[in-house]
């Protein structure tokens, strides 16, 4: 079931950046032309929550990681391992939203050894603590 999750908010975060995007924007187009980046992409979707390394993902996509780096950060535009906290995060928020389970639980597993720390991420990257999000109406 999660996986299918997994695949149903790929497919819907995909169809979102096609619907909002301007000219110019065809980083995840571009990302999707490029096989390297399918499979690396592929693998943080399939796996979420696995403590990816870079030199992981390198070798399960068939590059060096300081290729893959490099590759990663000029077509999607930002490193690798900075896009994996990003979709767990995103991950957590619709956890969030559509579970009543423990905001500890969720931070457990988006990766954060404490509560504390995920609140800080959490909040950098959607202006606000996951109690106020998962309150959030509308």
């Amino acid at each position: 079931m999660v996986r299918r999750l997994t695949e149903i908010v790929f497919v819907e975060i995909l169809r979102q950046q096609i619907i909002t995007a301007q000219s110019g924007e065809d980083r995840w187009l571009a990302a999707l032309r490029d096989p390297v980046l399918v499979r690396c992409l592929s693998l943080v979707h399939l796996d979420p929550y696995r403590q990816w390394s870079l030199g992981e993902l390198a070798a399960a996509s068939g590059i060096s990681r300081s290729a893959l780096a490099a590759r990663f950060q000029a077509i999607i535009g930002v490193p690798p391992l900075r896009y994996v906290r990003a979709w767990r995060l995103h991950l957590a928020s619709i956890a969030l939203t559509m579970t009543a389970r423990a905001i500890a639980d969720v931070a457990w597993e988006a990766g954060y050894a404490s509560e504390a720390a995920f609140n800080r991420a959490f909040s950098r990257a959607y202006g606000r603590p996951p109690a106020t999000w998962r309150g959030r109406t509308g």
